[in-house]
């Protein structure tokens, strides 16, 4: 009887541990779209207890074909089945933008310990790797992976306030002193990053821009053996850097030395499931406070389902969203409630002043979003048979009253559009591009002066209010457009398509800009920038040639890409299959192309295969008769590339001569594709 009991109770055991639920289990690498929170093995499944994230309304989909695979002799272990969700269906998510389910495998051999879970066919960035059959404390293994020195904003928040008495000024920046040309060192620490994913991070690079000319630049950096990259940043102003694959902003100012401390792994908005920060100066604590105090201050989700939803109830439902946003932005000028957020912080004076300003910025762009998103229901779009568009007007569609919303905010134009800081805020170059180029600008400022933009004299002027002139962001509307002019001009130099009464014309156009100005700062910037035209054009400009200033590797690397069709004239074309202007640029070539199939000139199609994938960039280029050279290259491949002719939007051309210089690493396919068979008996 002793014996049945012991054998009984050895089997119960047994069954026991072989149910038993491992909680927050240790997995190298998570994907955007599937987090397992706990695995069972039983005799006859392994079952992983897992939650579908994407943004709400999208979808996630399982195929019946992901499969667990031992990581070290890669044997498959099938999908069985699933509870609370369909394999091969899109799974739309609700509202929280999370979903449970329960996917049944095949049970894992008794000497697997290290697995992963695969999907065939799809990227690695959207596998699993790394999955471990015991627990961990996530939160003890993120601080294990970025040290003691890094703080969190909690601990920023305990530190006693300073500055008790501040108001927000932007007067105090008018020097522009923050503004100094000095270099920063910026390392960046990747956690969570299998061997597998190293290829699409192997190189990263840093994306700044100078504000007063809207000028580029972009370093690449290559990782190293502990997974960290380091940069060394020129900056002309502090500013939010542009960190890439991993999508992240990163204040810095110079004189920096400053360590972000991530993770490969991404959440659905495609940010980084964490960071910290530590360095030698405050950029630490505004990296890690501002995102934190923003939403404090904010206190609401002023994103795209907020724009959609005032969208979807035409013009009467987007005012209303306008004048909700613009209420916010002058609560927080006025509200002292507000004010004491940021007084009790131990930010520095400057600090809090730019937590102010990228908080406005976050209100104002929303704004500028939702206009913009409005106005491009003015017209209905089609595809035509070809593939091509067309649109024509909305009868139907009532235009906004753009003075009646930016009137109320023109009370503050002092703190909102005299305020230098804002080429340092939070969303890099957003608000500014997008406020620059939108209707206070452009729409309403044009009337200021209707002779210069070929309106009619009759046309009703806005209210001295909406005068512009005098204000920070004036000056650099002046100096960007300045900036644009010289590059064109610049363009048309080197083919041969600019005369002296252009150069006349230029010169007659910086007189008046400067005038304008009441910047020193920006005034000096749109003075170098026409200086530089001078040169140029008197064959006196001792700049390097772009190729000069390439690594041997990038060298290498456009040999790769160029050195078979030397001999030809080349154009370049740097494009993507989820790029809607570069595939309707690409269809508007394809009659040239045709035409000048038999000329010494090559057309070359380069794309980053992970984000187009081949298969459906050859199955679109096929149906759409997209003749030329298809190239495609690998992720870091292409972050080179994009460092070498300083780009980071698509679609993006460059012309090559035949001896394989290049002519221009800014062509305008647009502008010149007529001219393609004069440019061709020219160089």
């Amino acid at each position: 009887m002793k014996r049945i009991l012991l054998f009984l109770f050895v089997v119960f055991s047994l069954s026991t541990v072989a149910k038993q639920k491992i909680k927050n289990p240790e997995v190298e690498y998570t994907p955007t779209w599937i987090e397992i929170q706990a695995i069972e093995q039983t005799n006859d499944a392994t079952i992983l207890h897992c939650t579908l994230h994407n943004l709400p309304n999208y979808g996630v989909r399982i195929d019946d074909k992901t499969v667990l695979q031992d990581a070290q002799s890669s044997k498959s272990f099938k999908l069985l089945r699933t509870d609370s969700v369909k394999t091969n269906e899109v799974i739309l998510m609700p509202q929280s933008g999370s979903k449970s389910c329960v996917l049944y495998f095949e049970p894992l051999s008794k000497n697997v310990k290290l697995f992963n879970m695969i999907e065939p066919g799809t990227p690695p960035y959207e596998q699993t790797y790394g999955i471990q059959l015991k627990s961990t404390n996530k939160k003890q293994s993120n601080k294990t992976l970025i040290g003691n020195q890094a703080k969190a904003a909690d601990d920023y928040l305990k530190l006693p306030s300073k500055n008790s008495d501040w108001t927000f000024d932007p007067s105090r920046y008018k020097d522009l002193d923050f503004c100094k040309s000095q270099p920063a060192t910026l390392r960046i620490h990747v956690a969570h990053l299998p061997n597998v994913l190293r290829k699409d991070f192997g190189v990263m690079s840093a994306k700044f821009e100078n504000q007063f000319n809207r000028k580029e630049n972009i370093i690449p950096g290559e990782l190293n053996k502990d997974n960290c990259v380091e940069f060394q940043i020129p900056l002309n102003a502090p500013q939010f850097v542009s960190i890439m694959p991993i999508m992240e902003n990163v204040y810095v100012q110079g004189g920096d030395t400053l360590d972000l401390y991530t993770t490969a792994e991404c959440n659905s908005y495609r940010r980084v499931r964490y960071k910290s920060f530590c360095g030698n100066s405050e950029s630490a604590m505004i990296n890690t406070l501002i995102p934190v105090l923003m939403k404090k201050l904010i206190n609401k989700e002023y994103d795209y389902h907020f724009i959609e939803g005032a969208l979807k109830q035409g013009n009467e439902g987007v005012k209303k969203a306008l004048k909700e946003l613009s209420d916010k932005t002058i609560e927080l000028i006025e509200s002292d409630k507000m004010h004491q957020i940021i007084r009790d912080t131990p930010l520095s004076i400057y600090g809090k002043d730019l937590l102010m300003t990228c908080t406005l910025c976050q209100y104002l762009t929303t704004m500028e979003d939702m206009m913009r998103c409005y106005d491009g229901n003015r017209y209905i779009v089609k595809t035509k048979a070809d593939g091509s568009m067309e649109g024509k007007q909305d009868s139907t569609f009532i235009p906004l009253d753009y003075e009646s919303i930016y009137r109320p905010l023109l009370k503050y134009k002092s703190l909102i559009y005299d305020n230098p800081l804002v080429i340092s805020e939070s969303q890099q170059w957003i608000f500014l591009n997008k406020t620059l180029y939108g209707p206070l600008f452009i729409n309403i400022g044009m009337r200021f002066h209707p002779e210069q933009y070929g309106l009619s004299k009759e046309i009703k002027k806005p209210s001295e209010e909406f005068n512009m002139e005098g204000t920070f962001m004036n000056d650099l509307y002046i100096s960007q457009k300045a900036a644009n002019r010289y590059n064109y001009l610049l363009n048309d130099y080197k083919l041969g398509k600019c005369d002296s009464t252009r150069l006349l014309a230029e010169e007659m156009q910086t007189t008046n800009d400067l005038m304008k100005m009441h910047y020193p700062k920006v005034a000096y910037s749109v003075m170098d920038g026409y200086r530089n035209v001078v040169k140029t054009t008197e064959g006196n400009n001792t700049t390097k040639d772009i190729t000069e200033t390439w690594t041997p590797a990038q060298k290498a690397l456009w040999d790769k890409l160029t050195s078979q069709y030397h001999g030809n004239l080349i154009l370049i074309d740097f494009w993507g299959i989820h790029c809607g202007p570069c595939r309707q640029g690409m269809l508007n070539m394809r009659q040239n192309v045709e035409e000048m199939k038999n000329e010494k000139i090559k057309f070359l199609y380069v794309c980053d295969e992970t984000d187009s994938p081949r298969d459906k960039a050859e199955k679109w280029m096929s149906e759409s008769k997209i003749n030329g050279e298809h190239i495609y290259v690998t992720s870091s491949e292409w972050t080179q590339l994009q460092a070498m002719f300083s780009f980071t939007a698509i679609p993006r051309a460059a012309l090559i001569g035949r001896d394989g210089k290049i002519i221009q690493y800014t062509f305008d396919v647009y502008l010149n594709i007529g001219n393609l068979k004069e440019l061709l008996n020219k160089f």
